[in-house]
């Protein structure tokens, strides 16, 4: 639980850096709009960000919590509560609005961010309805020689009912051992994303760095077999090391908001204008729904 914790931090911290980097294009009327942003799945509370926006060029570039905003929460269109400010360090240098109420797999919720200054801001996203997931196995680790790589298996029933995306994210992690110069054992706990690609075939693909996004399209509603090949790291100096294979069930706009995202980075400035997606009304960012499904390997 608490490395899944840990990985849900780091990635609403990509999202909130990449949407106040991407987001701020429209400088005729970037100051009366917030940036709303949260990646929230059916595993624990729904955290959302409100960050004060800047021109682009501005000597201003930090990004800045918006911490007394009125931010209300609804289920199905129903108010459920109103989400509260905490910071997230002793300094109160930032934070985020932290719900109490935990999401639910094929429920639809929606936030209405207030705030004096600014125009009120809503966006609305549905927690996917998470895809069966029938096998996995580990088929090949070499550990050793240039280019080592691993391969695995899984095995899923697709929603036949609805257009379905799924984003794969594979991670490692142990406990590392080194010598310091005095000759003493030194032990820390490390993680790493780890780099990784289809070996079957999709649709609809596209990177988000070390992982990958694809549609349901060509298998709708059938079992589908996926294979990955995927880095690995030489455990020798490692006590314990563990692979972690994650099947996420994604929402169109999180699919749509990494995907244009992906193509942002890999544009030219001599290119035609990339526009990151958004479904936030009346303001910047994304408010985007995954439900994960992970399976663990132990190498070592």
């Amino acid at each position: 639980m608490k490395m899944r914790q840990s990985i849900l931090f780091v990635l609403l911290l990509i999202l909130v850096s990449s949407c106040e980097k991407d987001f701020n294009i429209d400088q005729q009327s970037v100051s009366n709009k917030m940036a709303l942003n949260s990646l929230f799945n059916d595993g624990a509370p729904m955290v959302v960000f409100l960050t004060k926006p800047y021109p682009i060029g501005s000597a201003q570039s930090n990004i800045t919590a918006i911490p007394d905003a009125r931010v209300e929460l609804y289920e199905d269109n129903v108010f459920k509560e109103l989400m509260h400010y905490v910071p997230s360090d002793t300094l109160n240098t930032f934070g985020g609005y932290v719900s109490n109420l935990q999401p639910q797999a094929g429920k639809s919720y929606t936030v209405k961010a207030t705030e004096g200054h600014y125009l009120q801001a809503t966006a609305t996203d549905q927690v996917p309805v998470p895809a069966h997931l029938i096998s996995s196995s580990l088929q090949q680790y070499t550990d050793t020689g240039a280019g080592a790589q691993g391969t695995m298996t899984m095995v899923f029933k697709d929603d036949p009912t609805v257009q379905n995306y799924y984003r794969i994210n594979v991670w490692m992690s142990g406990w590392h051992w080194s010598l310091n110069p005095q000759g003493d054992t030194i032990k820390d706990f490390r993680s790493y994303g780890i780099y990784t690609h289809p070996i079957s075939a999709l649709t609809d693909t596209s990177r988000d760095g070390y992982f990958f996004l694809f549609g349901d399209q060509g298998f709708n509603g059938q079992e589908k077999s996926l294979q990955i090949l995927f880095n690995t790291i030489d455990p020798a100096y490692f006590s314990n090391l563990n692979l972690y294979v994650e099947l996420h069930t994604v929402s169109k706009s999180h699919y749509e908001y990494f995907r244009t995202l992906n193509l942002y980075r890999y544009s030219s400035y001599s290119s035609e204008p990339v526009f990151i997606y958004t479904d936030v009304n009346n303001g910047f960012g994304d408010f985007v729904a995954e439900h994960w499904q992970t399976m663990p390997f132990v190498i070592k």
